[in-house]
């Protein structure tokens, strides 16, 4: 089916890409009567995006691979996931009191504006020191987050 926009002057209106109807863009009824639409499918189309995302979550967790193909339609690759995230302030405060020298705390609770742990160091720490892997291990917690989805 062949969608005809109609005729406007460049600038003075819209036509809504869903539904054709032609928005006026001097009439304030007009522009943000069409805004409430276009956000209402706005949050729609993002709530379906979360929800086919999670669906591609468990596809991939039941074939136990983030690749894999659909026939006629090509390869699924899922990116990102679950990430690991540190209470700094934990962190920084128990091996401080286990006599963690301040340098090396440092470099594991890296200061910006906020803290953040340097992952990398944090484990080479705690395998070092099983003390310094408790104070670690127990302000390490992951967070649950949805993939990314290429197709190709």
């Amino acid at each position: 089916m062949e969608v005809v926009e109609p005729e406007v002057e460049p600038g003075t209106a819209l036509v809504l890409p869903t539904s054709g109807v032609v928005v006026d863009l001097a009439d304030e009824r007009q522009v943000t009567m069409a805004y409430q639409d276009i956000k209402a499918l706005k949050d729609a189309v993002m709530d379906a995006d979360r929800r086919l995302r999670e669906a591609f979550k468990e596809i991939s967790s039941l074939k136990g691979s983030k690749t894999f193909y659909i026939d006629g339609l090509g390869k699924i690759e899922l990116r990102g996931g679950d990430r690991t995230e540190y209470d700094a302030q934990a962190i920084e405060d128990g091996l401080r009191d286990l006599g963690c020298p301040e340098d090396v705390i440092r470099e594991i609770v890296v200061e910006t504006i906020s803290y953040k742990v340097d992952g990398n160091r944090a484990r080479r720490a705690a395998s070092a020191n099983p003390d310094y892997a408790r104070v670690i291990e127990d302000a390490r917690r992951t967070v649950e987050t949805l993939p990314s989805v290429l197709i190709t």
